[in-house]
């Protein structure tokens, strides 16, 4: 039997969420800085929207809107709001070991965490990034000008006219860059993160954002050319193994992998056209699980080569969810649904929350379950 506790308290048109939470969590954040503020400390930050759960040690934490981070140290009795220089939505949130975290969020967001949870430090910024490269794009523009008003005329007409077509396309990339320049600065939302270890990480995101890193956050790459994205669809979730096997999946049926730590990344077939939210990997098992749109959900045991569908009786969009060390599989989403596997995903028992509030992730912690969504923190005691 389950006993319910409470707990202390441009291009989105082509994308078609069904869940009132999965619109906050996947649309896009309003334009402009983000706020340097620190997230207000607030008596009942546990009832908030909260999109994303971990694990740092024994300690549960979990991460969503304004910037909210909380974290327990008594499986879900109790909990206590971290100090986060941000006022932004949180999205996702990884720990490497019991101290060092990371979360991510709108605006290019990433912070990370060296004490467990408890407070954190901005380790990238989007806008700014973004807005330095809009300056090397303007001044890269300014260059190609100068390369071919500076170039020797050519002979003959149709060299001349080749030459002057180049100079205009050129002026025109200038002027856009520049036009750029005077424009609020938009930065895709990064939507989810992982680490192998604690200098290894991976972050994805909206409109094919694709970051990694191999120094602990210190400096962050884009990685987004080294996937076959031309469309840029959204980079929903991302996990991985101990063996150097990483998966992505996303918007559009995306899939992809790298078998080498993140050296190379290769694209899977996709077998369904819609979106991907959410991959979990159980190690006891080495069971993949993937889910998304409509209550599909898919189980591999050679890490995306082949898939099986596991059966359900319902379809209800799965935003989230996760894998314990233990093997236990916790899978939620739309209208307060709940999946558990305690056989690596070969099957799963449905239930659903009385008030039926979207579910945007789930964690197992000993004989309870610890639920998250519009309602804020959730504790289930499986009896």
């Amino acid at each position: 039997m389950i006993r319910y506790m409470s707990a202390n308290q441009a291009r989105p048109a082509r994308w078609q969420p069904v869940a009132a939470l999965l619109v906050v969590l996947l649309g896009l954040p309003a334009q402009g800085t983000a706020a340097p503020a620190y997230a207000p400390i607030m008596p009942l930050a546990s009832q908030s929207l909260l999109l994303d759960i971990t694990t740092a040690g024994e300690r549960i934490i979990t991460v969503g809107e304004r910037g909210h981070i909380l974290y327990s140290d008594d499986r879900g009795d109790q909990w206590t709001q971290a100090r986060v220089p941000t006022t932004q939505m949180l999205t996702g949130v990884h720990f490497a070991n019991a101290q060092q975290g990371w979360a991510v969020g709108h605006d290019g967001l990433i912070l990370v965490s060296d004490d467990g949870g408890a407070s954190w430090r901005i380790q990238r910024d989007g806008i700014a990034a973004q807005q330095q490269a809009n300056l090397e794009i303007r001044e890269q523009a300014l260059q190609q000008v100068k390369l071919l008003q500076e170039a020797p005329a050519n002979a003959g007409d149709e060299n001349a006219t080749a030459q002057q077509l180049a100079l205009e396309d050129a002026v025109m990339d200038l002027e856009d860059a520049e036009a750029a320049l005077g424009e609020p600065v938009f930065t895709s939302p990064l939507m989810d993160v992982w680490f192998s270890d604690d200098q290894h990480g991976w972050a994805v995101g909206a409109f094919g954002a694709f970051l990694g890193t191999g120094n602990g956050g210190q400096t962050w790459r884009d990685y987004s050319g080294q996937i076959d994205n031309p469309d840029e669809f959204h980079l929903n979730a991302i996990t991985g193994d101990t063996r150097g096997r990483i998966f992505i999946a996303g918007e559009g049926g995306g899939m992809y992998r790298s078998l080498d730590g993140g050296e190379r990344w290769e694209s899977l077939e996709p077998f369904y056209e819609g979106s991907w939210f959410g991959v979990a990997y159980s190690a006891p098992h080495d069971a993949l699980l993937l889910f998304g749109l409509r209550g599909n959900l898919y189980r591999s045991t050679d890490f995306g080569d082949s898939w099986n569908s596991v059966a359900g009786d319902h379809h209800t969009t799965i935003a989230g969810g996760s894998a314990s060390d233990s093997g236990q599989i916790a899978l939620a989403g739309g209208v307060g649904t709940i999946l558990q596997s305690n056989d690596g995903g070969l099957t799963f028992t449905r239930d659903v929350l009385p008030d039926r509030l979207s579910l945007s992730s789930a964690l197992h912690s000993g004989d309870r379950l610890i639920l998250i969504g519009q309602g804020g923190i959730q504790v289930l005691d499986d009896e």
